[in-house]
């Protein structure tokens, strides 16, 4: 996973590095990317795997796109939430979505959020993620929510089987 700022400091992540910059279509941004966000990995949701992946970037202008998907095996869900709201903070990024495929067709068109943090080099704690968070279209998005809201909720990030080391995103 990779968060980039409007500085263009670029952060990395070890286990848990993945580019997917091919997947955004280039005519949906209207400007220079600010920030951009990407990465995929699992965490263990009551004993069972929860694994995701995710892409967002946001122009100079505020518009943000990108994807996310997450299967959670624990209670047989997998859903895809297409990114429209970027909000890096620090080392956190937090990414919010409509929710555009889903087991569950009453979740399809709620609005979906989520937390990352960038622990930084390959000996650093591990990094960490919220799961997706639900709610009614218009009352959140991820401008709404900062990094004291996301905290609380943070698990760390369980690398891949036999992935290790870190690798950087391709605009660094």
């Amino acid at each position: 996973m990779t968060v980039n700022s409007r500085h263009r400091h670029s952060l990395r992540i070890g286990a848990c590095a993945v580019a997917f910059y091919s997947v955004l279509p280039v005519h949906a941004m209207n400007g220079r990317i600010t920030a951009a966000t990407s990465g995929s990995g699992h965490t263990t949701v009551e004993g069972a795997l929860r694994t995701f992946s995710f892409i967002a970037h946001k122009d100079e202008s505020g518009a943000a796109v990108g994807m996310a998907e997450i299967s959670n095996r624990a209670i047989d869900e997998m859903f895809r939430l297409d990114v429209d709201c970027l909000n890096v903070v620090d080392n956190m990024a937090i990414v919010s979505g409509v929710i555009t495929r889903h087991t569950d067709p009453h979740a399809i068109g709620l609005t979906g959020i989520f937390a990352v943090v960038d622990s930084g080099e390959a000996d650093a704690p591990p990094d960490l993620v919220t799961q997706v968070f639900f709610f009614r279209p218009g009352v959140l998005t991820c401008s709404d929510v900062g990094p004291t809201d996301a905290a609380p909720f943070l698990v760390p990030i369980v690398p891949f089987p036999g992935r290790t080391g870190s690798s950087q995103s391709p605009n660094h």
